[in-house]
């Protein structure tokens, strides 16, 4: 099922810039419930976390040509995730209640023009980037599986309750880049044998400036480039990124450069897929208190019926700080079962997660099922 409310421009004329020759105006949206247990040894031993967790988001986005005859397309989403935090940057502290409304506006925002297979784009978590893996999966990734095991609600040296957790990170690079976070320029261009992307983040940061205006942020600026495609075999999917952040001063535990890369290959055989993805973030600076991670995801999937797919990941992430190497590598192993009912699917993950943050005994049990549905 997946309804789209659609809008002619002569409906939304009230809203239309003079010179559009012809607009097409699309609202769709999602909705995913889940229930999640958590049981934690260790650090935490005997305490379990159980609870409901939602996602919400509406999508509006319009599209057409311009007066030129280019084609143009433009559009914003509205996520809401229950209480749920947004990043603050390289150096940058909001508030809890900044960081919820930050994390409703910051979502899919953008204006493109199109110039055949070449797009040119101003926005923000619109184009290709790094959060992605060539290595299946059934439903959610490794580190969604995986939040908020291990918390123990305690807070670190710069104030920030994340002493709990996992040292794996979907999104290679500076945990407050991410392509949701900042305001940027973008270059996407498909080819043959696959899409390349090209975004550079200046320094005003659109989580904080309004209409016309610079806020002052820790960032100097950022830039990311990504591959993603199947070099011309059908059945691959490749990635191949790279992320700098550059921030103006070293502060908060964070260095003045910090460096992400990604890389991954995967093969569809028809039922079964299986594939392999490195993420790698280089924090900088000679410090304890900044940590290099190296991942290695492997993933498979096996669709038994047309409704019904299995999906297996086993994530091993070690991290470095000041060259030495974490007494344990962190290891995430999970099962899911994946179910299509039209309308809705659902899924069910069992997984499990071994000496978080390298720390021997740390280990989490998770059982998390999930509901969605499109519209």
């Amino acid at each position: 099922m997946n309804n789209k409310l659609l809008l002619s421009s002569a409906l939304v004329g009230g809203l239309a810039l003079t010179g559009i020759a012809s607009a097409q105006t699309t609202i769709t949206g999602s909705l995913d419930l889940s229930y999640k247990t958590i049981s934690n040894k260790g650090t935490v031993t005997k305490q379990t976390d159980t609870g409901f967790g939602r996602e919400s988001q509406l999508n509006i986005a319009n599209k057409g040509k311009l007066s030129n005859g280019l084609d143009y397309a433009a559009g914003f989403s509205l996520e809401f995730d229950g209480i749920s935090g947004g990043a603050a940057g390289v150096g940058g502290a909001v508030t809890s209640t900044q960081a919820n409304l930050q994390r409703i506006s910051r979502e899919n925002m953008f204006m493109d023009i199109i110039l055949g297979t070449t797009t040119l784009s101003v926005g923000m978590d619109h184009l290709n980037n790094m959060s992605y893996s060539s290595a299946p999966r059934v439903a959610q990734h490794a580190d969604t599986t995986t939040a908020s095991a291990q918390f123990s609600g305690t807070k670190d040296a710069a104030g920030a309750s994340n002493t709990g957790g996992e040292i794996y990170q979907f999104y290679p690079g500076a945990t407050s880049l991410g392509a949701s976070n900042y305001m940027g320029l973008g270059i996407q261009q498909v080819t043959p044998i696959g899409t390349i992307t090209g975004q550079y983040f200046p320094k005003a940061d659109a989580r904080q400036g309004s209409n016309d205006g610079v806020a002052r942020t820790d960032v100097a600026d950022a830039y990311e480039l990504h591959y993603r495609g199947n070099l011309g075999v059908k059945g691959l999917n490749a990635n191949l990124g790279y992320n700098v952040v550059h921030s103006a001063a070293a502060v908060n535990g964070q260095s003045k450069k910090q460096k992400g890369t990604a890389m991954g290959v995967g093969y569809n055989m028809g039922q079964f897929a299986l594939g392999y993805q490195r993420n790698t973030t280089d924090n900088g600076a000679p410090t304890a208190t900044l940590t290099d991670i190296t991942s290695h995801e492997i993933g498979a999937t096996f669709a038994a019926t047309k409704d019904i797919s299995i999906g297996v990941t086993h994530v091993k992430t070690d991290g470095r700080a000041v060259g030495t190497v974490t007494a344990t590598d962190e290891k995430i192993k999970s099962l899911t079962v994946g179910y299509n009912l039209g309308a809705i699917t659902v899924s069910a993950t069992v997984a499990e997660l071994e000496s978080s943050r390298g720390v021997s005994g740390n280990d989490s049990d998770i059982v998390l099922v999930r509901a969605g549905t499109r519209f």
